[in-house]
């Protein structure tokens, strides 16, 4: 279990968390670096707060080696940036940030969605359902991720592009944090899974330029309330 926020050190900008026990499932940096990317992206862990080396080999009782690597993994997936002079911090959020994920998502994912229109019997259609009726009963951010992700990467999954779905995989570790911090404010998911149904139902019916017209509509329609839930300050409490 990740254990809450205890206490805020907003001098040092250092959050303070329970000792937190390490499972042997994975390596030690794995494991260091799931915990911190989960409590990234749920908010504990705010945008610019420190990620000091020493503070973090205590809580995780271990040397600060498997930290090092696990900062190094989260700075690659875009979570943690290393500042001269200020250590490794979690990255920010920023408008500009969101708009050119939101731009990448345009150019790649619409012509997947209409890719696998054109092959929709090869599309997922239990796993795309299934991921329809796992978001309306998600209650966090969390599985509400979790379900997105499942229903985008079964309609994908038919297109048979690896490398654009590389592209647009490696991408979620970025845009996961503003799609959270989106429905934690909003009630866009429902709006969000109403359009997954009719996504579902144009790609299956073979239409390939309806579902490219829907999936823009779809991703412009997230960016934007990303971007306002930003404007509103929602990292920030």
């Amino acid at each position: 279990m990740i254990h809450r926020q205890t206490d805020v050190n907003n001098q040092d900008g250092i959050v303070t968390l329970d000792p937190t026990p390490l499972p042997s499932r994975r390596s030690m940096p794995a494991e260091i670096a799931a915990l911190l990317r989960e409590e990234i992206l749920d908010g504990v862990l705010a945008p610019d707060a420190r990620l000091p080396q020493e503070h973090l080999a205590r809580r995780f009782g271990t040397s600060q080696a498997p930290i090092r690597e696990a900062l190094r993994r989260l700075e690659a997936e875009g979570l943690a940036v290393s500042v001269a002079n200020r250590g490794v911090r979690v990255a920010g959020l920023s408008a500009a940030e969101a708009e050119e994920i939101g731009a990448l998502r345009l150019a790649l994912e619409p012509g997947l969605a209409e890719r696998a229109a054109g092959r929709a019997a090869l599309v997922d259609v239990a796993a795309a359902r299934a991921a329809i009726g796992a978001m309306e009963r998600a209650s966090t951010p969390a599985a509400l991720m979790t379900a997105n992700a499942a229903f985008h990467d079964a309609l994908y999954a038919a297109a048979d592009r690896p490398i654009t779905l590389e592209l647009v995989t490696g991408l979620r570790a970025r845009y996961e944090r503003y799609l959270r911090l989106m429905w934690r404010m909003t009630g866009h998911a429902a709006l969000s899974n109403d359009e997954h149904g009719e996504i579902l139902a144009l790609v299956l019916a073979g239409d390939g330029v309806g579902v490219h017209r829907v999936m823009e509509r779809h991703i412009a329609g997230s960016t934007a309330e990303i971007l306002k839930a930003l404007g509103a300050g929602g990292w920030k409490g």
